[in-house]
């Protein structure tokens, strides 16, 4: 019901182009956006799209990223329920109190996060993935760290480390690598790999928690390598 009031929302109030809304036209004046926006212009057509994305190796190597990503955003959301009702012994009202520093975490970090991309980093999208993957690994070695009993200590933790995976403008990035044209494939590529790699982790978590017999710090140890490889793959990725 709600997301059917948010539709026809949507569709009352959303344009397709600012001149639908009687503003000026937009006109790109960052260069690489610029760039690929002139170069998308004539791929619209068929599989013309997809054919020149697949190919592009910098918006591909930014799709893996995203997975990457989504493996830690989703494998907190699957895993860190469980992890302090198993290890830590909370009980069920306990344990989803002590876990809302995740989501509102989540939430709070796109409030600051595209205003200091653009605004600070002047649409400069690599900074800001580079520091959400330093800080979110900094958080979750703390978690691997820490006994699951501390729940205080572990809700601090959890915010940092939620706040800081969502300052990361990946779906930004991609559109400045793709261009307005193919802004629509750009983002559905990018969220095919998020959640295919979202719902990878789920499988591979599972069977390494039952192999290790509930080794729950490999898990968060592992995670928080995983923000390192991105941060470290990002880095390749002109934008």
């Amino acid at each position: 019901m709600i997301i059917g009031v948010l539709g026809v929302l949507f569709f009352m109030l959303v344009r397709d182009r600012p001149a639908d809304a009687g503003l000026p036209e937009y006109i790109e004046e960052d260069e690489l956006s610029a760039h690929a926006e002139a170069g998308s212009a004539q791929h619209r057509h068929g599989l013309e799209p997809f054919k020149r994305l697949l190919s592009n190796s910098q918006f591909m190597l930014a799709s893996q990223v995203k997975g990457l990503e989504n493996v830690v955003r989703y494998g907190l959301t699957t895993w860190v329920p469980l992890y302090y009702f198993e290890a830590a012994g909370l009980e069920i009202k306990t344990m989803l109190l002590s876990t809302l520093a995740l989501p509102l975490g989540y939430a709070l970090a796109p409030l600051c996060a595209g205003w200091i991309s653009d605004r600070l980093l002047r649409s400069a999208r690599r900074p800001m993935v580079i520091l959400s993957s330093a800080v979110s690994a900094l958080a979750l070695f703390g978690i691997a760290l820490l006994p699951p009993t501390n729940v205080v200590a572990g809700m601090a933790l959890l915010l940092i480390g939620a706040f800081a995976m969502s300052l990361s403008p990946l779906a930004a990035m991609a559109v400045d690598l793709a261009g307005r044209h193919l802004s629509g494939t750009a983002s559905g590529i990018l969220d095919a790999h998020g959640y295919f790699y979202a719902g990878l982790q789920a499988i591979v978590f599972g069977l390494l928690l039952n192999m290790s017999g509930a080794n729950w710090p490999m898990v968060f140890f592992i995670m928080a390598a995983t923000r390192v490889l991105c941060g470290i793959l990002i880095s390749f990725v002109k934008a």
